[in-house]
């Protein structure tokens, strides 16, 4: 994708971009996530897999910086998200992409403008951003759609044109939710596939899938979850690194610093932007 503001940093000086370790969650109730130990690394795609109600929309919540844990130790692009206040929890949230499993658009805005919708959240002007949008649509296919309304979309096209909204703010984590649900084989595959594209560019990319299979072919390391409890399962999984050798150095070093133009740093997901202009 054209850089028309660049990342500013590469795929070895990230390191992992998620390193969970003894991590616990939950909502009102009893917890969720049971001492979970879970690593994703720049570049790398990570399958999450598990039956419903398992835990794994909850473990994307607390990547995404939706849900806090309540114990344990937690690094999301090197910041420990316990410790994070609001401004740079804000900051950090715009390098995340998240795919929902029920993508949420504005109904009666273009195609286009809904994948741009992040993007003017955060104050950048369409002139800087035309180009990276239409490219955007081009690789998720639907160039011809930009300027149809998100309303008239099939479901698999919601699902694309969520994945490229979610890739506008060239994010650093990609998180996706059951993104092959409701689909058939070859689409769910395809889906799949586009959103691991993303590693070629030195996201850190995290699925969740009841159906495994639909990333037959990717390249990823593979996670199982159940009652709350995570398990690597890759039958050639290493021994995961110590907490504090991450990797991940300090954001101001690596693009994480305020443009000048930007002024507060805006909370948003793409989802909860479409919520909040409807």
């Amino acid at each position: 994708m054209a850089q028309t503001y660049p990342i500013e940093h590469t795929v070895p000086q990230i390191g992992l971009i998620v390193r969970f370790e003894g991590l616990w969650a939950g909502y009102d109730g009893p917890d969720v996530l049971r001492d979970v130990n879970f690593q994703v690394s720049a570049g790398e795609v990570a399958v999450l897999s598990g039956p419903t109600a398992a835990g794994k929309t909850s473990l994307l919540h607390v990547m995404r910086l939706a849900l806090p844990p309540r114990q344990g130790e937690a690094l999301v692009l090197g910041e420990d998200i316990l410790r994070l206040n609001e401004r740079r929890r804000a900051r950090l949230k715009r390098q995340i992409g998240y795919v929902g499993e029920e993508p949420t658009f504005i109904e009666d805005w273009s195609v286009f403008d809904n994948v741009a919708l992040p993007l003017r959240v955060a104050k950048r002007k369409p002139a800087e951003y035309e180009a990276d949008v239409r490219e955007l649509l081009t690789f998720v296919g639907l160039e011809d759609a930009a300027n149809e309304p998100a309303g008239h979309l099939s479901f698999a096209e919601r699902r694309r044109v969520a994945i490229a909204r979610a890739l506008a703010g060239k994010p650093d984590l990609i998180v996706a939710d059951e993104p092959g649900a409701g689909l058939n084989l070859d689409g769910a595959m395809r889906i799949f596939r586009l959103i691991a594209e993303m590693r070629r560019i030195g996201a850190g990319i995290v699925i969740a899938t009841q159906s495994p299979e639909f990333a037959d072919g990717i390249d990823a390391t593979h996670w199982h979850i159940e009652d709350g409890a995570v398990l690597r399962t890759d039958p050639d999984a290493a021994a995961p690194l110590g907490f504090a050798d991450s990797g991940y150095e300090a954001h101001e070093e690596h693009g994480y610093a305020p443009h000048e133009e930007d002024g507060e740093y805006p909370d948003y997901y793409g989802d909860d932007d479409a919520e909040t202009y409807r």
